[in-house]
């Protein structure tokens, strides 16, 4: 039994056992011994926990029940259950429901809730539910240190994974969903692309694919269903083989679902503040700052004059920093439009304002408006400068009207250029950004002046931004034709971390970085890269992050506050709004439009073998070109023909025969592979570490066999690929063995199959171009066949030249009456006779003719010469004749002979009867 005094009780919570002594207002969840209550603790408030009761159907109400989390006595009691509580009360965003209240209530200043799940954002310790550790792939890296996801104050990142190899770096909270709900969170991320990044994960099903760049905070949302889940988020690095930041930060997670109303706000993190009943937390404002989670409002910086100087912050600031003397740096210069031949300057500080005293802006002053630039003409009054009409050109700066733009010759072309210089000017810097053809932002850190800014003559990434962040600048442009972007920049930096980067679309220009690797600070560098036609996005971001071990510190340090990156110009040529400084030679292959604005590839069939053609000129008879921009026209192969102006030879699917002559014809039509029909092949060649894959008469398959460097399938008949991975794509390399088809003859066997030549393929090292013979033999019991390595040969078996054999149906020649044999039968009553025809065995051919149906044709009648016929008759009598007396002749002296051959043997057998008895010996020639 129990000790005296103890009684046990169940408890309505959790429904397990405790016991509880009386006297000394003691608990235990254990069965006391005797002296329990002298040894335990005396209970004090925080011991005290609360949790509600379940629902109850009938009432829809529940109770608050109180209890110690730990064994102890006396001290402070336990609160009374508070009953009849509404259950399943639901607050708004902005709302908790305080414990044992009937009704929600508001936040509290500088706390904010979503209303029904939790919201995270303040990373300065791990939440309740997280946890986050590392999984190896290798054994011999078990022991390798690796702590996961780590805390960086307003964000959570995926920890130092420099010099690592296959691991796994997990972020992983698990949840329970009294109702359907969902999880959404923000992240970025910068990795080796296509191989190491982030990716997002529900109860070990993949939802979010693994992203490798994305430099702004993209924002991904899940449904959940009522029930427990387990969420991961998982950055993956596969080799020890670093790009980028190499890492992954998430600063906000929200999961909605875990209950009906949330029993307290969130704190909010340092340099935020909330108001009564706020949903979420507002970044200080600049020139104020909040050391402290939790706070209602931020502090102001000092102001000048005030004691310790003047001093500054950014948004989201958690201290303030001294203002240093003005500079000409701080101070933006601006330009009114032109009124006439004047226009305003106008110097400001650049806002918002970190420095104090020193230089001091000018006042504003009229001065002569800027030439228009090249490329532009001056168009008057408040229209100002223009572009040049299309087909026209201006080489330098001009105050000149539309006779400053001059037409090209022909052959040759107005490329537009677009200069975004004045796009640095204040006013037209915010104009751009409002549009949507500019973008800026700062991510990744602790954020300045929150992005890129306009300093009238330039752009700069600001200064104030922390040791680490990424400060991002976006340009949309739309190419017409094939162009460059050409900018001016220049870095100041302290570290070598700290880069400018520039992306065209999702690509990184890697020269821009070698450049500044051999630079000094301030140096002005000049980069040119060319760009494809279309849309594209160009993007400069400047990375900024501590040398060595940047993720064990707290990111929100604002060391390296000078350190920025400026563009003093941008121009991007080939753009369908701007103006051409310059005329230019359309390439070979291209011919100038009649307005001479941009190069029109010449067609399929056409070409142009110069620079500067005025017109593209017809492939001449026996020979095409297939694409757009040929500079020349091949060659139809032996035993293909083309027209005048042709884009193939006569080869197609439908259409691909061979005619040795007309009694000989070939027809391979029915061995090309079209549409979602995979190439024939592989011919493995396993000894070379290759394989091969052919088509005949077609280069429409759509299946991926053979593929390039670019990953796009090989355009050829026939290709060489290696078995052995290309060291920086998925696939496998291949190259083409031709694009140009040709057939030749069988010389010895001209009509037990033909040979099929692929040429014009990739070029060796030797400079040859690459080609494939297949040697067709005729075999009718194979059926189509496959293409095979010939027995004991290597397929290249001379440099470049290659050679594989087909046993086809297809390789015999097509059937004519030639193959036939007549077979006629008798004449009949009616005066006809049965025509039959059969094939001459062997058969050595395939498709072509069939056998015709049986048939009947007319006896022919026989005209007969009667003095032919007498002559004919009269002799065959004398012969007779001749025949009958000859026979009778013989019979006669055969019957006389036999007469005297009888005699002799009579008289031949007394003589050898009387030698028996008187032992004389004869012979008959005695």
């Amino acid at each position: 039994g129990l000790p005296s005094g103890w009684a046990e009780f169940t408890d309505p919570v959790t429904h397990k056992t405790y016991y509880w002594h009386a006297e000394s207002e003691t608990a235990s969840w254990t069965i006391p011994s005797p002296d329990l209550s002298a040894s335990l603790p005396t209970c004090t408030a925080p011991m005290i926990k609360s949790s509600y009761t379940r629902c109850d159907p009938a009432s829809a109400t529940r109770s608050l029940a109180f209890y110690h989390n730990v064994a102890c006595k006396n001290g402070v009691p336990l609160p009374p259950t508070v009953p009849h509580l509404p259950c399943n009360v639901t607050c708004n965003p902005g709302e908790y429901l305080p414990l044992g209240e009937p009704g929600c209530a508001p936040c509290e200043p500088g706390t904010y809730s979503v209303g029904g799940g939790s919201k995270y954002m303040n990373w300065e310790t791990l939440p309740e539910g997280f946890s986050t550790y590392c999984v190896f792939q290798l054994d011999a890296d078990q022991g390798t240190p690796c702590s996961g996801w780590e805390l960086n104050g307003t964000f959570i990142g995926s920890g130092e994974m420099r010099g690592k190899r296959l691991v796994d770096s997990v972020l992983e909270l698990k949840v329970d969903l009294i109702r359907p709900g969902s999880v959404a969170f923000e992240y970025i991320v910068d990795a080796e692309r296509r191989w190491d990044g982030v990716y997002f994960m529900i109860d070990g099903e993949v939802k979010m694919d693994m992203s490798s760049y994305q430099f702004q905070y993209e924002s991904m949302a899940y449904p959940l269903t009522p029930g427990y889940h387990t969420l991961q988020w998982i950055y993956h690095k596969d080799v020890a083989y670093e790009m980028g930041a190499d890492r992954a930060s998430i600063r906000a997670i929200q999961v909605l679902g875990t209950m009906y109303n949330t029993e307290h706000c969130d704190v909010c993190p340092k340099g935020h503040f909330s108001t009564p009943g706020s949903a979420e937390c507002q970044k200080c404002a600049v020139n104020t700052y909040a050391d402290k989670s939790g706070a209602a409002q931020c502090k102001p910086c000092n102001a000048p004059g005030q004691a310790g100087g003047a001093k500054y912050a950014f948004p989201g600031a958690t201290k303030c920093l001294p203002a240093k003397p003005c500079t000409r740096d701080d101070i933006a210069v601006s330009f009114s439009q032109c009124d006439g031949k004047k226009r305003t300057k106008s110097e400001a500080y650049i806002q918002p304002q970190i420095c104090h005293g020193g230089a001091t802006p000018a006042a504003d002053q009229q001065v002569d408006c800027a030439p228009c630039d090249s490329g532009m003409y001056w168009a008057g009054g408040k229209a100002g400068c223009k572009y040049c009409p299309s087909g026209k050109f201006n080489p330098k700066p001009t105050h000149q009207g539309i006779q400053a733009c001059t037409m090209c010759p022909s052959g040759q072309i107005a490329k537009k250029v677009d200069w975004f210089d004045e796009t640095f000017g204040t006013y037209q810097f915010q104009s751009y950004l409002e549009s949507g053809e500019m973008a800026t932002g700062c991510v990744n850190g602790f954020c300045g002046t929150g992005g890129w800014r306009a300093l009238g003559d330039k752009l700069d990434t600001g200064v104030g931004n922390g040791e680490v962040a990424d400060i991002w600048l976006s340009l949309e442009v739309w190419l017409e034709t094939e162009g460059e972007v050409m900018f001016n920049y220049s870095t100041r930096i302290s570290n070598s971390e700290n880069r400018l980067q520039f992306y065209i679309d999702d690509a990184r220009m890697w020269g821009v970085e070698m450049q500044q690797a051999q630079s000094q600070n301030d140096q002005v560098i000049e980069y040119i890269t060319p760009v494809p036609a279309g849309p594209h996005f160009l993007t400069w971001v400047f990375h900024k992050e501590r040398e060595y071990s940047w993720m064990t510190e707290n990111m929100q340090s604002t060391g390296g506050l000078e350190d920025r990156a400026v563009l003093e110009q941008i121009l991007v040529t080939g753009v369908t709004e701007g103006g051409a400084v310059e005329c230019e030679a359309c390439p070979a292959g291209y011919v100038a439009d009649k307005d001479r604005w941009f190069c029109s590839a010449c067609p399929a069939g056409k070409f142009s073998a110069a620079e500067g053609g005025e017109e593209c000129q017809l492939c001449p008879a026996g020979k095409f070109s297939m694409d757009p921009g040929s500079k020349s026209c091949k060659a139809c192969g032996h035993g293909t023909m083309s027209k005048k102006g042709s884009a193939t030879c006569d080869v197609s699917p439908t259409q691909c025969r061979y005619e040795v002559d007309e009694e000989t014809v070939y027809d391979l039509s029915a061995l090309a592979r079209t549409n979602n029909e995979p190439m024939w092949g592989p011919v493995l060649e396993t000894n070379r570490s290759n394989s091969y894959f052919i088509n005949i008469c077609s280069q429409e398959q759509s299946n991926q066999s053979c593929t390039g460097r670019d990953g796009q399938g090989v355009r050829a008949y026939a290709c060489q690929k290696s078995l052995l991975a290309d060291d920086f794509h998925e696939n496998n390399l291949a190259v083409s063995l031709g694009d140009v088809m040709a057939f030749y003859t069988r010389k010895k066997q001209p009509r037990k199959g033909l040979i099929v030549s692929f040429e014009g393929g990739d070029l060796c090292q030797n400079g040859e171009q690459r080609s494939l013979n297949i040697t067709m033999i005729c075999d009718r019991d194979v059926g189509p066949g496959q293409p095979e390595v010939i027995p004991g040969t290597a397929v290249e078996d001379e440099k470049c030249r290659y050679n594989l054999v087909w046993r086809s149906q297809h390789a015999c020649p097509m059937c004519t009456e030639k193959d036939m044999k007549v077979i006629k039968g008798e004449c009949g009553v009616t005066g006809k006779r049965p025509i039959n025809m059969i094939w001459k065995e062997p058969k050595q051919c395939y498709g072509g003719q069939d056998i015709p149906d049986l048939h009947y044709e007319p006896c022919t009648a026989v005209v007969i010469d009667k003095g032919r016929v007498t002559l004919i008759a009269l002799v065959s009598v004398c012969v007779f004749g001749v025949l009958i007396g000859a026979l009778v002749f013989m019979h006669l002296r055969n019957k006389r002979i036999y007469r005297e051959y009888s005699v002799l043997r009579e008289q031949n057998e007394a003589d050898v009867e009387l030698r028996k008895y008187t032992g004389e010996t004869y012979t008959l020639d005695d």
